[in-house]
């Protein structure tokens, strides 16, 4: 068995015990992204982000492309990322600033995409106060067509409606970076403009990509090889004007950064994919045994308990069928609801275990009547019905607990870590082989070829 310091998952700013009970015997093993060879001292950090926009991939320096009365938008990514954006974006202004672009012409718009807008607060607490009073900072309003510029229809039949700062600008910079994501493959990039930027319309039919195959093959598929990921890049070709991507592969918290690269959206993308993939990709034999119980931290992902949801299905694969996907979800209490609003959820809560069974039952269904209608909730129902169809899902989050009860459809909550283990206990039966994902924010498990 493990010794107990590793069962100690991050909490926070600090750490959590779930060492097991005498009681339950466990055969654990425990697997955490490769962080060697980080860069977490800004100079160190200036250094490397002044060579990659100084020596694009595959574009021109950028300051050659703009200047006086040039209109310019930074897109950056959402609170729901760590990107290093109180590092990144005073050094971009900086050099907007220096090819003659005036602040009045430059826009900072959060790519949003479907999670709840940016506040004012969480504008200054991402960029800082100097900043946000002296661009303009946008939060794209998801459902105002009069806020989006109509570009036509892409070849994959997506409606490209943009937000009008980010459609009409002559240079678009894409701050952000690539971690796993369950439909993309990768995020980062273009994503950042479609869903970021777009319309609720485009954002429904880009999430309709490659879900009528086998999703669950998605998860870390190479950018050339993803449908999601190409729709996006065909819809982004309807872009008037120039983008560039300066994009991260970001590691425990948003200063600690294995790689910044500028350039080409598409190539930055796809250098930055195979790095994210041999740093955060459990990699398991074909042949070798898949887990009874895996355990996934949501660290380093912020703490909104509903988004959190997305580090079981990122390592869904690494549980054989009839396991338990186990979840550890701190909570900041400023995120709760972010990704997914509250009334629904609790509304769920409510219903008890006939609430369960509808849902267990319902998800198949729903999911096929918002493919036909092309509704942008089919990605979400997607995923939720591949949660709970073949495995039990258990979480501990104190903060879920006060707010759900004991149970949210067919998850079952656990508020201190003795009901946790008893819950486990009660699922799996007797010393089930364990794999421990601390920071499953970062890391993720493919699903064997």
């Amino acid at each position: 068995m493990l010794n107990d310091s590793n069962w100690h998952f991050p909490w926070g700013d600090s750490t959590l015990d779930l060492t097991p009970p005498n009681s339950i015997q466990v055969e654990p093993s425990r697997f955490e992204p490769d962080t060697t060879n980080a860069f977490v001292e800004f100079d160190d950090y200036r250094k490397h982000l002044e060579e990659a926009i100084g020596f694009p991939l595959n574009q021109p320096r950028f300051e050659t492309r703009v200047g006086l009365g040039s209109k310019v938008a930074v897109v950056v990514d959402d609170p729901s990322r760590w990107s290093p954006l109180d590092w990144c974006v005073p050094v971009i202004l900086e050099k907007l600033a220096s090819a003659g672009v005036e602040a009045a012409d430059i826009s900072i718009v959060f790519g949003v995409g479907r999670h709840a807008s940016v506040s004012q607060s969480d504008m200054v607490r991402k960029l800082g106060t100097e900043i946000v009073g002296k661009y303009n900072c946008y939060s794209p309003p998801l459902d105002n067509l009069s806020q989006y510029v109509d570009l036509g229809v892409s070849a994959d039949g997506v409606p490209v409606r943009v937000f009008k700062p980010v459609a009409k600008a002559d240079l678009r910079v894409l701050i952000g970076s690539v971690l796993p994501h369950l439909q993309a493959g990768f995020g980062g990039g273009w994503k950042l403009i479609f869903p970021g930027c777009s319309h609720r319309t485009t954002l429904g039919a880009i999430h309709q990509q490659g879900l009528d195959g086998q999703a669950a093959k998605l998860l870390g598929c190479s950018p050339v090889d993803n449908p999601m990921r190409q729709a996006i890049s065909r819809a982004a070709k309807l872009l008037p004007g120039s983008t560039i991507s300066v994009s991260h592969v970001i590691g425990r918290n948003s200063h600690e950064i294995f790689e910044v690269m500028a350039g080409e959206p598409d190539d930055v993308e796809m250098r930055l994919a195979t790095i994210a993939k041999q740093r955060f990709e459990f990699k398991s034999d074909k042949h070798s045994k898949l887990a009874d119980l895996i355990i996934v931290g949501n660290a380093p992902w912020p703490g909104d308990p509903m988004h959190s949801f997305k580090v079981l299905l990122n390592h869904r694969a690494a549980c054989k069928k009839g396991g338990v996907l186990a979840g550890v979800f701190w909570t900041d209490p400023a995120e709760i609801g972010r990704s997914f609003p509250l009334g629904p959820a609790k509304w769920i809560a409510r219903s008890g275990q006939a609430g369960a069974i509808a849902t267990r039952i319902g998800l198949p269904l729903a999911e096929k009547i918002a493919a036909i209608t092309g509704s942008s909730k089919r990605f979400m129902m997607r995923w939720a019905r591949e949660l709970v169809v073949d495995r039990k899902v258990v979480v501990y989050s104190p903060q879920m607990k006060e707010l759900f009860g004991r149970r949210l459809g067919s998850v079952s909550i656990a508020g201190n870590p003795d009901e946790f283990w008893s819950l486990i206990a009660n699922a799996t039966g007797e010393a089930p082989a364990t794999t421990l994902f601390p920071y499953g924010g970062l890391t993720y498990a493919a699903v064997k070829h």
